[in-house]
């Protein structure tokens, strides 16, 4: 997967490290919400992704993001997918939106059967000073209930 973040005040991408810490900040804070969305059987969720049903998706991720967090921060963004790799757990894999004022992240939630966690693609950050990890907790932070 290719994640990028652009440093705007640098006016370049960010460095990997950067992602890397901002990552373990982010699953953390997503922690709940991520409880949440597996309390849901796997084979309703992966029966809505082979049938295409993202209405139904979008709706699950709202309904366990809602306990958490403000209303449209969370948001699934219409894609998904189901690995069954021959000798390899089963994943299921969404591509999900984090959006505030501060910080929008495009992200996948990957949902395995041993683990869940997350994989961010892209961070757009209009912030000063430079978007570090401590402003992403403290976005996410501000937008929970």
């Amino acid at each position: 997967m290719i994640t990028q973040a652009y440093d705007p005040a640098a006016g370049r991408p960010a460095p990997a490290e950067l992602i890397a810490a901002s990552e373990r900040v982010f699953a953390e804070e997503l922690r709940d919400f991520i409880g949440e969305l597996c309390l849901l059987d796997g084979s309703v969720l992966i029966g809505w992704i082979r049938g295409q049903h993202h209405g139904n998706i979008a709706d699950l991720v709202a309904s366990s993001a809602e306990p958490f967090f403000k209303d449209a921060t969370l948001a699934y963004a219409d894609a998904a997918d189901v690995s069954f790799a021959w000798g390899r757990s089963m994943q299921v894999v969404l591509d999900m939106e984090f959006v505030t004022k501060p910080v929008t992240i495009f992200f996948k939630l990957v949902l395995d059967s041993y683990f869940a966690g997350v994989a961010i693609q892209r961070i757009m950050a209009g912030t000063e000073p430079p978007f570090s990890p401590e402003i992403l907790a403290r976005a996410v932070s501000d937008a929970r209930l």
